[in-house]
């Protein structure tokens, strides 16, 4: 895992607060609060942390003993401690989007059309507030005169397209539904490979091929990187077009490592990351109860 993001940066973007708002149809969007503050980060300085928030946010979502009101909670407290995960720049097949006329996407859980019009699509991230876009020619630029925040941080040529910065700002939205069922399909692929190896000796050859098809409906983007020639050295650098590409790869990666994997705990059913391989347990107290359990 680590050879990934070793000697390694990139940045994101978080609010100190953020409010769920409904918009005319009853549809549920996470949105920055008013007067929040904005603050930039390194993932990949806690890439662990956010592998195993993310996985157990999952866990916490397909609990169908939870009131959806926990769940949301539990939702809420990854987008504040992380950020938004990026939808607007993950679904579509390129994150330039803006210089087509269309938005285009491959298979997904949220979008079922194959395309729809820019504007269309504009609209589903920011339905309450709309950015004020200018386009000359075939270039789009962002008016954000009077936020010095953003003035800063769209000064930072870091490679990325505008749209990512439209994600960063503080009109943007994401579907509460949306970011669960998001955080639902990585806990469930932990949830798989847990499961197959197990018991493999004793699993039907039936439902080690269900397990095989549901780990190859998993989707592998990746994020764009370049290298930096810093004075210490060359830096890799992710371009992180979205948090959702960058969690998906590092997900990927620890859930295959052959040293610290990410696992789920044989007793509590909590994702952490084994001390050694061959842990089941994600602390001595749930080693015991297992044990106990028996």
């Amino acid at each position: 895992m680590k050879r990934f993001f070793e000697n390694s940066k990139s940045f994101w973007v978080r609010y100190s607060d953020y409010v769920i708002r409904e918009d005319d149809n009853g549809v549920k969007h996470l949105q920055a609060g008013d007067g929040a503050v904005l603050e930039l980060y390194d993932p990949t300085d806690i890439l662990e942390n956010i592998v195993v928030d993310a996985l157990n946010v999952g866990r916490t979502c397909m609990n169908s003993d939870l009131a959806e009101e926990e769940k949301e909670d539990a939702v809420c407290g990854f987008v504040l401690k992380y950020g938004m995960l990026g939808f607007m720049t993950a679904l579509p097949t390129t994150p330039r989007f803006l210089s087509y006329e269309n938005v285009y996407f491959d298979k997904n859980h949220f979008i079922k059309k194959e395309s729809m019009t820019v504007e269309d699509y504009l609209a589903a991230f920011f339905p309450f507030e709309k950015l004020k876009l200018r386009k000359q020619g075939e270039e789009y630029t962002l008016d954000i005169e009077g936020d010095k925040h953003m003035v800063a941080l769209a000064a930072m040529t870091d490679g990325r397209p505008l749209e990512v910065h439209m994600s960063f700002q503080r009109e943007y939205t994401e579907r509460i539904d949306w970011l669960k069922q998001q955080f639902k399909d990585w806990a469930f692929t932990m949830m798989t490979i847990f499961f197959y190896y197990e018991d493999l000796d004793h699993v039907a050859e039936d439902a080690k091929e269900y397990y095989r098809q549901s780990m190859a409906a998993f989707d592998g983007i990746t994020p764009t990187y370049h290298i930096e020639l810093q004075d210490e050295g060359p830096m890799l650098v992710w371009n992180l077009n979205s948090l959702l590409q960058g969690i998906q790869l590092m997900i990927c990666s620890m859930l295959t490592d052959s040293v610290n994997p990410v696992r789920m705990c044989k007793n509590c059913g909590r994702a952490f990351i084994a001390k050694r391989y061959r842990d089941k347990f994600c602390c001595k107290e749930c080693s015991d109860n297992y044990r106990q359990k028996e």
